[in-house]
């Protein structure tokens, strides 16, 4: 990216928008987060640029995003980006004792099959975003509890890995790139 515009996404950091767009960009370049998806498009209508899901393969349309961007954005670029998600916990934490599960709706509805197979009893327990659910239980150190979220969520916030949740499809998101 030429130019020194801020790229706003949501986050918090360690977020699949997060991730994506530092993969996007080639690193952390400018990246700052917002809260909801409403205030990344705040920061392109004061003339920043923004990156924000529109589509996955497996749960469809992301809040009607794509035609927001669409009617009164311009779109300058998409990505596709692979989603593998996994349980991650903190310390100590064994997969069996869990029962509660924090995420986002959309990882929640993704991880399903696994939740059923191997979770049926846990309390499903929705988050702004994966990233926000992890640095829940990394922040209040909660026991017999698990995040959904991705591998290098789990790691940034020191949690452990308990289990890949395996893709039984191709899993992507699409992203866009818009001012």
């Amino acid at each position: 990216m030429k130019n020194k515009k801020k790229v706003y996404t949501l986050g918090p950091e360690g977020s699949f928008h997060h991730l994506s767009c530092k993969e996007y960009l080639g690193g952390e370049s400018e990246i700052e987060f917002c809260k909801s998806f409403g205030g990344i498009f705040e920061a392109v209508k004061a003339g920043n640029l923004g990156w924000i899901a529109i589509y996955n393969s497996n749960t469809g349309l992301i809040e009607n995003h794509e035609n927001e961007i669409n009617r009164n954005y311009n779109q300058l670029d998409e990505m596709d980006y692979e989603v593998h998600l996994c349980i991650a916990g903190i310390k100590k934490t064994n997969l069996n004792d869990i029962d509660k599960i924090y995420s986002h709706e959309k990882a929640i509805s993704q991880s399903k099959r696994f939740i059923n197979e191997k979770l049926s009893g846990a309390e499903l327990i929705s988050c702004s975003s994966t990233s926000e659910a992890a640095q829940k239980l990394a922040n209040e150190n909660i026991e017999k509890a698990g995040a959904i979220c991705h591998a290098e969520t789990a790691k940034f916030y020191n949690l452990e890995i308990l289990a890949q949740i395996p893709n039984k499809r191709k899993n992507e998101t699409t992203f866009s790139f818009f001012a």
